[in-house]
């Protein structure tokens, strides 16, 4: 991808193709893009479309990589109707957004369908950089919660619940980089007023 490439842009583009129901782009510690991302489609008919569409094209003088995300090996034990991904990156760069090490042990309150499967869990070693965010305005979508916890420290992703109509289930993750920064944002967020509605943060069982 172009560097300078945003969510909003990707999503904007494979738009074209079908329904987007998510696009990110992979960030580095230092805010900046890693060159790939991940665009999460409807059906499997628009990702093939995507695939058809834009693997090869040319954007922004970059030439795009365009195939089917490779999921973890598990997934299918946890979700009998998975979702087509179309992962989105330029020639020579990792595509795949996990995280090395990742599992998805102790996220399955979550909806497979619509959130990303790809957070590191407890069984990776970073038990104590996951925290779980309740009580959140409904309106919040994952960018809020990220651009609201940021202030604790780095953020290496955040989610929303979202129920089957796409809504949201008043709850999240944020995952940090470290501990130090997670330990930080418990001191400042539990019990913080957000919207009218005070938040539970606590590291994720």
């Amino acid at each position: 991808l172009p560097y300078r490439v945003r969510w909003q842009d990707l999503k904007d583009l494979f738009r074209k193709a079908g329904t987007v129901l998510r696009a990110d782009v992979s960030l580095g510690p230092d805010n900046r893009s890693r060159g790939h991302g991940t665009v999460l489609l409807a059906t499997a008919e628009d990702a093939g479309r995507a695939i058809d569409m834009f693997n090869g094209y040319s954007w922004q003088t970059r030439i795009l990589e365009v195939r089917p995300d490779r999921l973890p090996p598990d997934f299918d034990n946890l979700n009998p109707n998975p979702t087509p991904f179309s992962t989105v990156s330029s020639p020579g760069t990792f595509a795949s957004p996990q995280i090395p090490g990742s599992s998805l042990g102790g996220f399955t309150d979550f909806d497979y369908n619509l959130l990303g499967f790809d957070r590191p869990s407890s069984s990776s070693g970073n038990a104590g950089r996951n925290l779980f965010v309740g009580n959140l305005p409904f309106h919040c979508q994952w960018q809020d919660l990220k651009d609201l916890f940021r202030q604790a420290g780095t953020i290496v992703r955040a989610d929303v619940a979202l129920g089957q109509d796409g809504r949201s289930r008043g709850f999240g993750t944020v995952v940090f980089a470290n501990d130090y920064d997670s330990e930080r944002a418990v001191k400042m967020f539990n019990g913080y007023e957000y919207n009218g509605r005070v938040l539970k943060v606590h590291f994720d069982k």
